[in-house]
């Protein structure tokens, strides 16, 4: 087998093989509490440069093993095991999903997913990042295999989706793609703000034609991350405005 072929081969090999992320915050302080109450406080690692792994699985060191034995190792934690996780001051909520866009093997065992909480109190939204395909296969030199690779995992970060409830009630749906009028219009300083672009949003505009609702969606694409940041502070307002109510 020549060398050509030997690295043909090997790029292909490793598109199947998981890789766990390398870049890491490091161990933090935080706690877990798992699904019977147990919480277990200690260090624990968040993946920032592949967070879907945050969704589906924790290391955990246990701070009262560590005072018993500093050389004692992280045990993972899957989502099945976990109801709620902190890590400094980021807090991740089990969330059911069913993420129709990115059906997978791994997802006929479970839809639940340790997702990071955006806000809380009336409105909940959670952050959530679809999985690396369970099986991929690639034909290719070296070089473009990691091009290739980059273009995925930029895909995956960028499509991430903000994942809304509003009182408990119906099913999770995702902000970018929902009209939020209606959740915010038993508020009216909130509804308010939101239609004339005061949380950093586009202004709401009745009426658009298609070269306007093209421009429109183009915006959102471009600008999702400050559009994400919009709709944070949108929910949050409207939480502070509505505690204590049900």
């Amino acid at each position: 087998m020549n060398k050509k072929h030997l690295n043909y081969l090997m790029v292909i090999l490793l598109v199947f093989t998981f890789s766990a992320s390398k870049a890491q915050n490091g161990y933090q302080p935080g706690y877990a509490i798992l699904n019977d109450g147990t919480r277990i406080s200690g260090s624990i690692i968040l993946y920032d440069d592949a967070p879907w792994h945050n969704q589906r699985f924790i290391f955990l060191k246990d701070s009262a093993q560590l005072a018993v034995n500093p050389k004692t190792k992280a045990k993972k934690y899957k989502a099945d095991d976990l109801k709620f996780y902190q890590v400094g001051t980021r807090a991740f909520d089990k969330v059911h999903f069913v993420d129709l866009e990115n059906l997978q093997l791994k997802s006929l065992g479970t839809n639940d997913h340790m997702l990071e909480r955006l806000a809380t109190g009336r409105i909940k939204a959670h952050r959530f990042y679809s999985y690396e395909a369970d099986t991929e296969g690639f034909a290719g030199t070296e070089e473009e295999f990691i091009e290739w690779k980059k273009k995925r995992t930029n895909a995956l970060f960028t499509g991430f989706k903000i994942l809304i409830t509003k009182d408990n009630e119906g099913k999770a749906k995702n902000a970018f793609d929902t009209d939020l009028q209606p959740y915010f219009e038993d508020t009216p300083e909130v509804l308010a703000k939101y239609k004339g672009g005061g949380y950093g949003n586009e202004p709401i505009v009745v009426k658009k034609g298609l070269a306007a609702k093209m421009m429109a969606m183009a915006k959102k694409a471009a600008f999702k991350p400050q559009l994400a940041e919009a709709y944070v502070n949108a929910f949050n307002d409207y939480n502070d405005k509505n505690k204590g109510k049900n």
